[in-house]
């Protein structure tokens, strides 16, 4: 195939991206695909809302759903009145171009202190959020007060009737990290007086917050318990969200953002469990935090490996329908990330277990719709259909790989080497000295004879890359066991190629393959079968972009 045919950027309208999700032979999805996180500034008026959809109209793919922002604060309800009503109108544009409404609960217990104001929080009657020392965060929330529990729900009662096919719980519910309060070591938790009295009254003890601080520090089981309590704490704020979202729109499905780390698990898996439970329907789960420049662009990709680590760790629920990245920059100016950074972020986190994308980066009080619009919008268009086409192709299969002792290093995973994150069929766990290695300092004679020796100890991999390449590969296949998707990402900041790799268990209707690239035309390839398998040869990739294989 002519190159010049292989590189064009092709950039489709909505029919065709139905038509080539089709061509992958899938169902169509029961979720949304892309979606575009906006804040407050976004619809701050019904003329700045105006602007931003015509330009998300003129890059028609960037998005099938939209998630808009209640803002942060404790302002009047009268506030919040007149925000739902240009939201309203907002959603009804969406609706209108087919792209789904939902809605992000910017903020229950708040950030920090230095995310706001005294302004910004006029209706705060309750005790701020309190440390161990006495010190209270002033812009964040006890997580218990009546009076707070009271406002959400009242808040939750102005927005749920506009009818939101998602509620999105933002990442500052969790149990540290509400500065100036500290959280540092094992005091995580409110310890302000009405979380005091409520833990002795479940405990039946006589804490205070000097002596229970010194018991959490000191006593294994008192931390555990607090611990437990804390997290509970946290159920109860988003409880009070739930529970009126879904008795005036039922239909609305609760989900949670969260921070990724192995500490919040408790946090995340408690929560879910509570909004499935009161709705009786299945829910949604946004892991992810850090990592919002593309100056060290390894780091992104690590986070969304990372992030899908989650699902494993807490059981990977069968009622947690969508599995979506965050996949964010800050303060979300044109200089904060690059849309090729976002893209090889998102197109990881689809390769390693999230069903869905993502995308916060952007915000109309720090640059024009239209320069996102014709830059980061553009972009996300563009690579729309290779990101949808994988999600849809790999759905309901499972990801082959080794398991690794870490979750941090993505050491082995340079060399092409299928590790599964979270969930997927391990053949094997590689050792802490496989993980180490360096593919930077190895030959590439080196690096294929240690890819053709995990080859052999994985008892025959569905794929395996035969060429020199530096990158990362995941392997899916459907539930007989057949390939049905190899997935590569490049992580070198040229192109590489060509690429050769062999296939295993390849289905006999399979006539060939194509290879799909984001921001590239697809490109059709032949398969050499083999007795052993079968090879296919990719021409070349491009730097810092990643597609799939899968037949034809």
């Amino acid at each position: 195939m002519d190159m010049s045919t292989i590189v064009k950027i092709v950039a489709l309208d909505l029919a065709a991206l139905v038509a080539f999700s089709a061509s992958c032979g899938q169902a169509p999805c029961d979720r949304p695909l892309m979606s575009m996180r906006l804040r407050a500034d976004d619809t701050s008026t019904k003329e700045t809302w105006k602007t931003n959809f015509k330009a998300i109209m003129e890059n028609p793919g960037c998005c099938d759903e939209i998630w808009f922002s209640t803002g942060i604060g404790a302002p009047p309800l009268e506030w919040h009145r007149a925000r739902a009503e240009v939201i309203a109108e907002a959603a009804r544009d969406a609706k209108s171009a087919g792209i789904v409404p939902s809605l992000q609960f910017q903020a229950t217990i708040g950030h920090r202190d230095s995310f706001g104001t005294a302004e910004m929080f006029a209706m705060k009657t309750w005790t701020g959020w309190t440390d161990w020392k006495g010190v209270e965060d002033r812009f964040c929330s006890c997580p218990r007060q009546e009076a707070f529990h009271k406002y959400l729900r009242d808040v939750s009662a102005i927005y749920a009737k506009i009818g939101f096919s998602a509620l999105w719980i933002d990442d500052d519910l969790r149990i540290e990290g509400h500065k100036p309060a500290d959280s540092s070591g094992r005091h995580i938790g409110c310890f302000c007086d009405t979380c005091i009295a409520a833990f002795n009254a479940e405990t039946g003890g006589k804490w205070t917050r000097e002596t229970l601080g010194k018991a959490v520090e000191e006593d294994d089981g008192v931390c555990a318990r607090w611990r437990g309590f804390s997290v509970q704490s946290l159920v109860l704020v988003a409880k009070a969200v739930a529970e009126v979202f879904h008795s005036v729109s039922p239909d609305t499905m609760m989900a949670l953002q969260h921070l990724s780390g192995t500490g919040a698990d408790d946090q995340i898996g408690e929560v879910l469990k509570m909004f499935h439970a009161v709705t009786g329907k299945p829910v949604g789960c946004r892991p992810g935090g850090g990592f919002y420049y593309d100056d060290n662009p390894n780091e992104v990709v690590r986070k969304s490996i990372n992030a899908a680590a989650v699902r494993g760790r807490i059981g990977d629920p069968a009622y947690v329908k969508v599995w979506t990245p965050e996949i964010e920059s800050w303060p979300r100016t044109y200089y904060s990330r690059s849309p090729q950074g976002v893209l090889a972020e998102g197109f990881t986190a689809l390769m390693y277990g999230f069903n869905s994308v993502s995308f916060f980066v952007s915000n109309s009080a720090m640059e024009s719709p239209e320069l996102y619009g014709r830059t980061m919008w553009r972009s996300l268009a563009e690579a729309s259909p290779v990101l949808r086409g994988y999600a849809t192709t790999v759905d309901g299969c499972t990801p082959v790989g080794f398991t690794m002792p870490t979750s941090w290093r993505i050491g082995v995973r340079n060399m092409a080497i299928p590790v599964i994150s979270g969930v997927g069929r391990s053949v094997g766990e590689l050792t802490k000295e496989e993980t180490e290695k360096d593919a930077n300092t190895m030959t590439s004679a080196d690096v294929q004879k240690f890819r053709d020796a995990l080859d052999s100890r994985g008892g025959g991999l569905p794929a395996v890359v035969k060429s020199p390449f530096m990158g990362l590969m995941q392997v899916h296949v459907d539930k007989a066991g057949a390939l049905r998707s190899v997935a590569l990402m490049n992580l070198r900041i040229s192109d590489q190629g060509p690429v050769r790799v062999l296939l295993r268990n390849v289905p006999s209707s399979w006539s060939g393959v194509v290879w799909n690239e984001m921001r590239r035309a697809p490109a059709k390839l032949e398969l050499e079968r083999t007795a052993g398998g079968a090879y296919v040869t990719i021409p070349s990739i491009g730097a810092w972009n990643g597609g799939y294989l899968t037949g034809l």
